[in-house]
């Protein structure tokens, strides 16, 4: 396998250090109460956000006192965040909130509806429509998104010659770049690592599964696709549960996987792997292969809120004007940050800065065009526990812990009790 730069799926930037989070944060920071001219903000440190905190307080007069977010594993991170909205958790005046953390302080009302100020109304015609939809899912603006990123398909053009367009076409593709005497599987998906709720979801969008039930055909078929990869068709090593961000590059980059689904920093990531067999003349990318309901990805963000507990609403609304300001996020998006803006996506300085933004056949916007952000998860109250349902019920089928119908009584079961603490 050839050998993977230091790599961190939950790191902001995926890859690109820049506006890495620098600092830790314990269960709860210690921090000291700003004065009406300080707020505190829970969120990336590094060079780039530093300059930035310091010119937004030159331009509001408002000093930001940074803090970083909680390390450890997600589910230590979403008991954190958890407890902290519960609690009326009072000391951080603006958070940084991915998918997830964002749907369930939106959801629970843990979070101010920002769709009165200027940095969203100013910038309302050019978000997407993805992020129009989750809004009005969410019953209001709860995030001013500086970051937006999606699932897309990859695959190498010399195990895999041309993007598949069905699913039958895909398994015919995997089977073809199967050789596991070599150990090269046809399709490595993101099945360890937290990443399995996410091939999950997946699975039950491209069968048009109901969601909010999860007790249908569609359901059922999205496991049935899912485990037959690696007991059926033998195109998925049973070693996929073990397979997160840095495994699946590595096994990539080296070779050993004909497709795989990542994010949208995996790019840069094979192709600048030490010793990659896999470079920008055989690492292609597109949507996902259509499936009996649709071929969309999933996208995901990272963007700027405001807790209801906060005691310097006013202030931190002040300083996410700023912010949430067109040059700010266009600042952040040249930093090689993906953008939330459609404008930015053919924007020359950003483009020149984010590479995965120049690629044609498709493009990004004709990649992402339809995706949906992670439902049902981020618009329901009990965010934590569906996170933690569909990442066990992914790796059960992967792993082949339980066989279709019993991973499927299991969710009718597991999913029944969430439900009812709605």
């Amino acid at each position: 396998m050839s050998r993977v730069k230091d790599i961190s799926r939950r790191t902001f930037l995926k890859g690109a250090g820049a506006v890495a989070a620098s600092s830790l944060l314990p269960h709860f920071p210690n921090i000291v109460r700003a004065d009406n001219h300080e707020i505190n903000l829970v969120g990336w440190g590094g060079e780039f956000r530093e300059a930035q905190y310091k010119a937004a307080e030159e331009a509001t007069g408002i000093k930001i006192i940074q803090e970083g977010l909680p390390t450890g594993s997600w589910s230590d991170v979403m008991q954190k965040y958890t407890l902290w909205g519960q609690t009326g958790y009072s000391h951080a005046d603006i958070m940084f909130l991915d998918d997830l953390l964002g749907g369930m302080y939106g959801i629970n009302g843990w979070a101010l509806d920002l769709s009165d100020l200027n940095a969203y109304t100013d910038n309302a015609d050019d978000l997407t429509d993805s992020v129009n939809v989750l809004d009005n899912a969410m019953g209001g603006v709860f995030r001013i998104f500086y970051f937006m990123g999606a699932t897309p398909f990859f695959y190498n053009t010399d195990l895999v010659p041309e993007h598949p367009a069905t699913w039958d076409d895909f398994v015919s593709a995997g089977l073809a770049a199967t050789d596991q005497e070599a150990g090269v599987w046809g399709w490595r998906p993101l099945g360890g690592g937290g990443h399995a709720f996410n091939t999950v979801l997946l699975a039950l969008h491209h069968t048009g599964a109901d969601l909010q039930a999860l007790d249908d055909d569609a359901t059922r078929a999205a496991l049935q696709w899912m485990y037959d990869w690696v007991n059926d068709y033998e195109i998925t090593p049973p070693s996929t549960i073990n397979e997160g961000w840095n495994e699946v590059i590595g096994l990539m980059a080296g070779g050993k996987a004909g497709m795989v689904w990542g994010y949208e920093g995996m790019y840069n990531n094979i192709t600048s792997t030490v010793d990659t067999s896999v470079t920008e003349d055989n690492l292609a990318w597109g949507r996902f292969p259509m499936g009996p309901a649709n071929d969309s990805l999933l996208i995901h963000g990272w963007g700027y809120s405001i807790p209801t507990a906060s005691k310097k609403r006013e202030q931190a609304r002040e300083v996410l004007e700023f912010l949430g300001s067109y040059d700010q996020l266009k600042a952040v998006a040249l930093v090689n940050v993906m953008p939330g803006l459609k404008s930015l996506f053919e924007d020359e300085e950003v483009v020149a800065q984010i590479p995965i933004l120049s690629l044609t056949n498709p493009s990004w916007g004709e990649i992402t065009h339809g995706a949906q952000f992670r439902y049902p998860i981020v618009n329901n109250p009990q965010v934590s526990q569906l996170w933690s349902m569909f990442d066990q019920l992914g790796e059960s089928i992967l792993s082949g812990e339980r066989n279709v119908d019993q991973a499927f009584q299991w969710l009718q079961e597991e999913h029944t009790i969430i439900r009812q603490a709605e």
